[in-house]
């Protein structure tokens, strides 16, 4: 299923809940006397519980009755029809209709046996023929008058997404790094995405969320993104250096290919591993790497006689002149395929962004949807109000959870907004532009400054930033006036 059709579903379950056993009073005549007194069972609503699932696997739900009580009862579920949303799975009769993400149950019923006091429901989920982002179902439990709300979420590990950033730490308002659970400032980076998910976070592949199969013993496949890399990187002083390796390796036929060449900016961005403090912010799959910028094919859209370089010494992005005047130590790495290309800075047709007319923008490629304005701006061309300045990487936070309370309005329908991390923000860099870097007909209004993300620093008390004068990635304090653009769904 195509991110182009961003989707819906909520799943209804309704409970009925049959107690037995009471006692009856004695009747009619016989001297029979009173019956034993009866001890109330617990009355209560279920509580369902579910775990996320790389979509193709059945979704587990364990529906539990009230602390104390015990079956026999009976439950019926059902689930509801879907509407479109981004971040929404779509309900289907079965898993080979195009666009259905699990087999929709229209009603039944399972129960708790005798004795029990809990049962399970499995959900058929659907495979992924194409890359989507992350999906969710949103689970009702109804009880005795009382309503839970769950939500599950559906693992898309098809190709063709966005590596999350290799932070796996967190920023206290203290302003010290430590782990996520210990952390009083939610909505980070390294609490949410492949990181922080089990299913997703097997070190056996790579580190993190990072995922890579050797290929043909030279090279390595990222199966997240589906890019296929030169395992090697070589020195390139200057870029004219740089842009002469993919010659040599097509005529060699590198890995079984001939289609090698110099990566784009965000091509390489999404090698580092930013949750690596020292040393080479790359997966160790990759070997030996220098610590050192590496060469993109990106130019400077303001100097065409410099071009934009991945710092794998700590993880930047900026741009440096094209012959090295400086005498700097720089690398090169060579991935394979055709390469992408980037709208037209005011185009007003472009395929990859869909506005849903609400102030929100998807972007097909990564199946992100985007506040379309920056904070504090509103109206069809974002003119409307001040962009909203956040002194800080705590509020900056909080601002997210406000948008999400304010769903009706600011939150524009949806109820899960967040800062965006890193990888997330800088894949809206537009290198053909300048001030603002950005696809600027989707996006209009956006000020030329820098952006919060979600991402601190693997040493602490530092935040990244996304620079949209320019599109320069780099970390700064955790202090500081920056606009701020949420995002959600994809997690």
């Amino acid at each position: 299923m195509s991110p182009a059709n961003p989707k819906q579903s909520r799943f209804a379950l309704t409970a009925l809940y049959v107690m037995l056993g009471a006692g009856l009073s004695a009747c009619g005549g016989g001297g029979g006397g009173d019956s034993a007194p009866v001890t109330p069972q617990p009355k209560g609503p279920l509580t369902v519980t579910v775990d996320p699932v790389v979509a193709g696997s059945n979704l587990v739900l364990r529906i539990s009755l009230v602390a104390g009580a015990v079956g026999p009862a009976e439950i019926t579920y059902a689930t509801s029809s879907p509407t479109a949303n981004t971040g929404d799975a779509t309900g289907g009769d079965r898993c080979n209709s195009v666009g259905v993400d699990y087999v929709a149950i229209a009603s039944g019923t399972v129960s708790v046996p005798a004795g029990a006091s809990s049962t399970t429901v499995n959900i058929t989920t659907c495979e992924n023929t194409g890359f989507e982002p992350n999906e969710g179902l949103e689970l009702t439990t109804s009880f005795e008058g009382r309503n839970t709300r769950n939500r599950a979420t559906l693992l898309n590990t098809t190709a063709g997404g966005l590596n999350d950033s290799g932070m796996n730490q967190c920023l206290n308002s203290a302003n010290a790094l430590v782990a996520c659970s210990a952390s009083d400032l939610a909505g980070q980076d390294g609490q949410l995405g492949r990181d922080a998910q089990a299913l997703t976070n097997n070190s056996t592949d790579g580190r993190v969320g990072f995922s890579y199969a050797v290929t043909a013993t030279d090279c390595l496949t990222d199966k997240v993104t589906g890019l296929v890399w030169d395992k090697a990187s070589a020195s390139a002083s200057t870029l004219a250096a740089a842009q002469g390796l993919p010659a040599a390796a097509n005529a060699a036929v590198l890995c079984g290919r001939s289609d090698w060449r110099l990566p784009t900016a965000d091509e390489l961005m999404s090698l580092v591993d930013a949750g690596i403090s020292s040393g080479a912010r790359i997966d160790p799959q990759f070997g030996t790497t220098a610590a050192v910028p590496a060469w993109s094919a990106s130019a400077y859209a303001a100097d065409t006689r410099a071009a934009w370089v991945v710092d794998f010494g700590s993880g930047a992005v900026a741009f440096e002149t094209a012959t090295n005047p400086l005498a700097k130590t720089f690398a090169a790495r060579l991935v394979a395929g055709a390469a992408p290309t980037a709208p037209a800075c005011d185009e007003a047709a472009t395929d990859r962004y869909t506005e849903h007319g609400n102030g929100t923008v998807t972007d097909k490629r990564t199946g992100l949807m985007w506040q379309q304005c920056v904070d504090g701006l509103s109206g069809t061309s974002c003119g409307t109000g001040s962009a909203t300045t956040h002194a800080n990487f705590g509020a900056a936070l909080a601002r997210a959870t406000a948008v999400n309370n304010d769903s009706a309005g600011a939150g524009r329908g949806f109820a899960d907004w967040r800062v965006p991390n890193r990888n997330e923000l800088a894949s809206l860099v537009n290198l053909r532009c300048t001030s603002p870097a950005i696809q600027r007909s989707r996006f209009p209004g956006t000020p030329a400054t820098s952006s919060w993300t979600s991402t601190p620093l693997a040493t602490a008390g530092l935040v990244w930033y996304v620079d949209f004068s320019d599109g320069n990635v780099a970390p700064s304090g955790s202090t500081g006036n920056r606009v701020l653009r949420l995002v959600r769904a994809g997690q």
